[in-house]
């Protein structure tokens, strides 16, 4: 008679399952380890997106007075391409707490959509109305709109390709202001030598194109995104190029 010793077995039988038992355990305390960790990461993605978009919607509101944002307030411009120009940049930057170098974020409209090809086309009524003053023998003026009218359609055109935060689009800004800048005193200058300086003798259909302009300038910094900026700013565009004319005309007939 043959007698079979249990006592290995029963103990092997036992041991068998513990092992395995103990490997999926382990197995498991791993795969609930590796889910933690993506779920902490999936948490500090979501708050990256959070801020980001709440970053967004508070650049899009449009300010009339400069930002208090720390991002912008404390933003170094050394690295965006500025050059010599970089002293004139910076001193902009931080009188106007990063605002007077800030743009509209026009997404999603681009420098080749319908509405973005419009807002483009608007630059050359400044082309025009230099054009203009230039057959009428002021070539000093209208030399002036014509190159403020080709440094917005550079500057508009880079903010509707490269869209927000851009060093090209900042650089583009800055000679905008200056082009633009130049021309404005010129026509105050030329205000001047006419003897409308008081406003008194300033005709009626200057003054009213003059402030309607600017009146849509102030708006399209209240709405300062997307197709409502467009609009706005478009507005200006031709309020102004039209006063240009206005100014440069009412000079040379006093001439």
């Amino acid at each position: 008679m043959v007698v079979r010793d249990t006592s290995k077995s029963t103990s092997d039988s036992v041991r068998v399952p513990s092992t395995a038992m103990n490997r999926l355990q382990s197995r498991h305390s791993r795969t609930a380890n590796r889910y933690v960790q993506l779920q902490l990461v999936n948490n500090k993605e979501s708050n990256k997106c959070t801020t980001t978009t709440s970053l967004n919607v508070k650049d899009k509101k449009g300010i009339f007075f400069p930002s208090t944002d720390e991002e912008l307030t404390t933003r170094d411009l050394s690295s965006d391409g500025f050059g010599m120009l970089l002293p004139i940049a910076q001193t902009i930057d931080d009188a106007t707490g990063g605002w007077g170098l800030s743009y509209a974020d026009l997404s999603p409209e681009t420098e080749t959509t319908p509405a973005g090809v419009a807002f483009l086309f608007t630059n050359i009524l400044y082309g025009v109305a230099g054009l203009l003053l230039t057959l009428r023998g002021d070539i000093i003026f209208g030399t002036l709109v014509e190159t403020a009218g080709l440094v917005s359609y550079i500057y508009h055109y880079s903010q509707l390709k490269f869209g927000p935060d851009r060093p090209e689009v900042r650089l583009a800004l800055l000679g905008d202001y200056f082009t633009a800048g130049t021309a404005l005193l010129t026509g105050f200058a030329y205000l001047g030598g006419v003897g409308v300086a008081d406003w008194n003798g300033v005709p009626l259909d200057l003054l009213l194109v003059a402030g309607g302009s600017i009146g849509c300038l102030c708006l399209c910094w209240v709405w300062e995104f997307g197709v409502a900026y467009l609009v706005w700013h478009s507005l200006w565009h031709i309020g102004s190029a039209y006063t240009a004319f206005l100014v440069g005309n009412l000079h040379a007939l006093a001439a």
